[in-house]
Parts: structure tokens; sequence; C-alpha cells
């Protein structure tokens, strides 16, 4: 009975000590920068958005564009935090001089008023997709 006490502890042992050693070799896995959306007022004939820019990554942003389109009949007024260009309905924000860099961990936001009842897709981050994940292989088309 002794002996099998002690195969079993020292299987046991040394399925722990291959299990933790597993557990550290684990690469980290970084979220990387994500951006999301929330309508932060509606009036009916417009609205007011915002995104608001997360680095779940281990390294700092340096610059960021994201980028969206909105639908027919839906138009930017003003914006703040960022800045702008646009091509028909696709519009892009850039990073103000100094709200450019975001350290992991971090946030930044900007907004703008829109009229219209339409809402922001095709959301892109840095060329990835606002949720996260890979940059596209291919550039986007022009508009």
């Amino acid at each position: 009975m002794k002996r099998s006490r002690s195969l079993v502890l020292s299987l046991v042992a040394a399925l722990a000590a291959t299990l933790g050693a597993a557990w550290v070799a684990l690469p980290a896995y970084a979220a990387g920068p994500t951006a999301s959306f929330v309508k932060t007022a509606d009036w009916g004939s417009g609205w007011e958005g915002k995104y608001t820019i997360t680095n779940g990554g281990s390294a700092t942003i340096n610059g960021w564009s994201l980028a969206f389109d909105l639908p027919s009949g839906t138009t930017l007024g003003s914006y703040w935090d960022a800045l702008l260009s646009s091509a028909g309905q696709r519009h892009t924000f850039t990073n103000r001089s100094w709200n450019g860099t975001i350290a992991p961990g971090a946030s930044v936001s900007f907004g703008f008023l829109a009229t219209g009842s339409g809402s922001p897709s095709g959301c892109q981050l840095n060329g990835a997709a606002c949720g996260g994940g890979t940059p596209p292989t291919t550039p986007p088309p022009t508009h």
C-alpha cells in the first residue's frame, strides 16, 4: 500500500511539474488595439457618435487611423479630437499631434456629429478590423 501511495504521489508531482512548465511556456496573448463605437446622443434628425480606441497590446501605439462608412443619407458635421478626410461615404479619422501615442492599457476617444439615421459600418483601425484581428493582406479598394 505504501508503495502504491508513493507511486501515485510521484505521478501527481510529475504531472503538476509538466503542467506548470507548459503554463509558463505558453505565449502571452495580446489583444492588440480595438475601437468601439457608441451613439452618445440621438435627437431624431441627427446624433452624436464617439469612438474609443483602446490599446490592448503590450507595445505603445504611435499613431492611429480609423475609417468607416456611413450609409447614403447620413452625413458628418463637426468633429473633435481627431483629423478627418472623406471620400464619398468613407470617412477616415486620424490622431491629432497630442493623442497619437497610446500606452498599453490606455485609451483615447474622438467624437463627431452626424445628420440622418444611419450608423457607421466597415470600421477599420490601422488597417485591421476595429474589433481586433490581423490587418488585411490586400489594400482596400479605392472609391
